[in-house]
């Protein structure tokens, strides 16, 4: 099985994790490929989301969004995947246009995928920066089925030491030949608040539930509209939490 290119973004409810974009990539190329696996997938996306939620927390209205993949494999039998992604929501409430950078490197074994990353948020205006690494076990239990494990440990910012883990299962079906489905549900528990103030105790954060369409436009374009429902706990998390349905959408170009 493949992991996910953008294994963190679950926790966006945007459905779909770089100053140095072109750094990473060269390092992860010398490292990992060889001369005739050099070959890397890339897929950029536009999308509009009727709210912008991370990990429980409401960030903003009317946010459109863009994201740059790329993947690749090795001959040591790894495959990497690294990109960058930036939303700009509304900004009449304070909310601020947000760059994430992420990296990840992962493993296929019998059972499923292991897979470490890292993701710097930044952010514009006088806001401080956010950062977190990851570790994630991915499995497929059934065929359609899939479900994750992943851990979050914050290392800057309002995610400074905090520790995060996040449940996640998922089906996905065919409904005709340019047209399948996707439902999932996520569930995020803080297992230690740390000391950036995202969290003001440990205990269970957020729940959601997706559904989301893949559209078959063309070989290379997908149109993917999604609706989620999202419960955040407001009695754990320090900012304003989302309780009720958000929708949007994207259009992806593979190349």
């Amino acid at each position: 099985m493949k992991l996910s290119i953008v294994i963190w973004h679950a926790s966006c409810f945007t459905p779909n994790v770089m100053k140095k974009t072109s750094t990473i990539l060269a390092i992860g190329s010398g490292l990992f490929l060889s001369n005739a696996q050099a070959e890397i997938e890339s897929e950029f996306h536009v999308g509009y989301n009727s709210e912008y939620i991370f990990r429980g927390t409401d960030l903003g209205d009317d946010a459109y969004e863009f994201g740059l993949n790329f993947a690749g494999s090795s001959d040591f039998g790894l495959d990497w995947s690294a990109g960058v992604w930036s939303i700009s929501p509304d900004g009449s409430d304070g909310n601020v246009d947000e760059l994430d950078i992420y990296a990840a490197v992962s493993k296929d074994f019998t059972y499923g995928t292991v897979a470490v990353g890292f993701t710097a948020y930044t952010y514009d205006g006088p806001i401080q920066d956010d950062a977190d690494v990851f570790i994630s076990f991915a499995a497929e239990p059934l065929e359609g089925y899939d479900a994750s494990l992943t851990v979050f440990f914050g290392t800057d910012g309002a995610l400074e030491d905090q520790v995060l883990l996040e449940l996640s299962a998922g089906h996905s079906f065919s409904i005709s030949e340019r047209v399948s489905g996707n439902f999932g549900l996520t569930f995020g528990y803080i297992a230690d608040e740390g000391d950036g103030g995202y969290a003001q105790s440990d205990g269970s954060a957020y729940f959601s539930a997706t559904l989301s369409l893949d559209v078959a436009l063309s070989d290379e374009m997908t149109f993917s509209p999604y609706v989620s429902f999202i419960d955040g706990d407001d009695s754990r998390l320090v900012s304003t939490v989302q309780d009720g349905v958000i929708a949007g959408g994207r259009v992806s170009f593979s190349f």
